[in-house]
């Protein structure tokens, strides 16, 4: 089990992502005042929107890495390549799909959501310029196989590090030249896109300079088989959105777009906290498909165990701290709003983060269903669970005054239900090994987070924190105390000597 690798490429994701919040957390609340809560609210919406209609390249794309990574480990160059081609040209005709509907949902959005007249035209060009992302993310995902296929991800998270620094400098010049737009964002979003196309079609080049795009390589029989599994990919990212993608929508039309602002405006952090553990996941992706199709069962739920304990190590801490210190950093961050404001974003912030409290301690055996392609049980029960938690919501804001909890409340209910009941035992059947395999450590990182989090609440009800540099000194504090507590709970004594010797070997100590 390379473990160094994976550590390298879990560094490489962390600092792009720290980069990435330090980006949004610095101009979130610049934005927010330049241009409302109500039409911040839909920048949030069209990225919402954007991942509706990304569902349908689910289907070929979901399961790319992993067959091509399979056929790369036996050498079967020409089936690669079948792949390879096959996706390309696909997605080119999925471009060509999503550009007509995206054409004709635009045309008619003032009739389809809840847009106020002076938005309407900053609005639509937003939602096209999102679309218009989505399609050169498409050619993006091609060319950025290559790392996944070397287990170098360490060398795509550095060009996404680039790609959102280029990013927030294009966002502060058009902010500092032009009067302040919502479409700004996603203009600046299009441009690292297009940065990140270049630059990943150049790592493809020089990590497999074998792989290659033909038409003679187009294979029909490859796309039906990225279809049949990735069909269930599709299916499953649809009912995630049933459980939680859907709410800013359910908060413009039944609620409306100032409530949906301080609703996007609530999930910033947890928003974030979902793309570090997808990030973290696929830093684990690689190493798993790569054991799986070596047949090294015992070695892939050494690295599973592994993977948990790492998650749990990194997100614990953070998690706690923004339970326990939310409320400072809100008033912080968002000096404008007023107490009332303050309290509701803490609360709705609250909710959404719970659901990822229990992901974080067994987030990689989502990736289990792709790697042993078994995805047809997942897919039903998180399907289920979408279906109700949107009935519960509309039944809750028709029949109560819960509001916007309703709708950041439900679906973190059923999403802590499906992930506590059913994600753990899963990986293990897909797995053919015992249904309590991954139970031991799934449980010992739920021990830990309440552990640190009541240290933490009784820390903040004995601290004043006045401005950022209090805060930053105590969070600093807590965090660093919060990391031995779990580093000493989570790793065994031989996971505490590898880990201390791979960090000295990484900074040369």
């Amino acid at each position: 089990m390379n473990k160094k690798r994976i550590l390298t490429n879990l560094i490489s994701n962390i600092i792009s992502f720290l980069v990435q919040l330090c980006i949004n957390f610095i101009l979130t609340p610049i934005i927010v005042v330049k241009v409302g809560d109500a039409a911040y609210g839909f920048v949030g919406l069209a990225n919402n929107f954007v991942s509706y209609a990304a569902i349908i390249t689910l289907v070929i794309n979901s399961m790319a890495g992993r067959f091509i990574t399979i056929e790369y480990v036996k050498k079967n160059e020409e089936k690669v390549n079948q792949y390879y081609s096959s996706i390309f040209f696909i997605n080119a005709i999925l471009a060509i799909i999503i550009t007509i509907f995206s054409a004709v949902f635009i045309i008619n959005i003032h009739s389809l959501l809840n847009v106020p007249n002076e938005l309407l035209f900053d609005v639509k060009l937003t939602f096209i310029l999102s679309f218009i992302n989505l399609i050169l993310s498409l050619f993006n995902t091609i060319f950025n196989i290559a790392s996944f296929i070397k287990n170098r991800i360490d060398l795509s998270s550095i060009r996404n590090i680039i790609g959102n620094i280029l990013k927030v400098i294009v966002l502060i010049i058009l902010f500092y030249i032009f009067q302040p737009r919502i479409y700004f964002i996603a203009l600046s979003t299009v441009i690292m896109t297009i940065y990140l196309i270049i630059s990943n079609y150049k790592l493809c080049k020089k990590l497999c300079p074998n792989l290659q795009i033909k038409k003679d390589f187009f294979y029909f029989e490859c796309i039906k088989i990225l279809a049949k599994s990735g069909i269930w990919n599709s299916v499953n990212s649809l009912s995630k959105i049933l459980l939680t993608g859907i709410d800013l929508l359910i908060a413009n039309i039944m609620v409306g777009p100032i409530e949906m602002g301080i609703l996007s405006i609530a999930k910033t952090i947890p928003t974030a906290i979902e793309s570090l553990l997808a990030t973290f996941s696929n830093t684990f992706n690689p190493q798993f498909v790569l054991l799986y199709s070596q047949n090294k069962k015992q070695e892939l739920i050494e690295s599973i165990n592994y993977s948990l304990k790492i998650i749990g190590l990194i997100m614990l801490v953070p998690l706690a701290g923004i339970i326990a210190f939310g409320n400072d950093f809100f008033k912080l961050w968002l000096p404008g709003k007023t107490e009332t404001e303050l309290l509701k974003i803490q609360i709705l912030s609250i909710l959404s983060i719970l659901p990822f409290v229990i992901s974080a301690s067994n987030y990689t055996l989502f990736v289990i269903d792709s790697v042993t392609n078994k995805l047809k049980r997942p897919v039903i029960v998180t399907f289920t669970m979408g279906v109700l938690s949107t009935i519960t919501t509309i039944v809750l804001l028709k029949t109560t005054n819960l509001g916007i909890y309703a709708i950041a409340g439900v679906s973190s209910i059923y999403w802590i239900f499906k992930v506590f009941f059913f994600n753990t035992i899963n990986a293990a059947i897909n797995l053919k090994i015992k249904w309590n395999t991954f139970f031991k450590p799934f449980f010992k990182n739920l021990c830990c987070f309440a552990f640190l989090l009541i240290i933490f609440m009784t820390i903040s009800k004995f601290t004043t924190i006045n401005n950022w540099i209090s805060f930053g000194t105590i969070i600093m504090c807590v965090g660093i105390f919060g990391y031995i507590i779990t580093f000493i709970i989570l790793l065994s004594k031989n996971e505490k000597k590898k880990l201390i010797n791979i960090i000295k070997s990484k900074f040369c100590i």
